[in-house]
């Protein structure tokens, strides 16, 4: 979870394809099923992880998140 304690900002998902090959996908969560969204697919959990944003708004003086990632790196 990024920015609610109680809802997730996205769901990562693990799924192992027909090779053996486990591929991960990013979805946006929503209370609404039909208002999820697959946002992306990708080969590392870590790489998921990264394209899940903090909201970095700050709040009583201090950030809610360690700083998102620079786009390029």
């Amino acid at each position: 979870m990024r920015d609610s304690p109680v809802l997730p900002k996205a769901v990562i998902r693990r799924y192992t394809d027909k090779r053996g090959t486990d591929q991960y996908l990013v979805i946006r969560w929503d209370l609404d099923p039909a208002e999820r969204r697959l946002m992306a697919v990708c080969e590392s959990l870590e790489r998921a992880d990264d394209l899940v944003r903090y909201d970095n708004t700050p709040t009583g003086g201090y950030w809610l998140g360690p700083p998102n990632p620079h786009p390029a790196g």
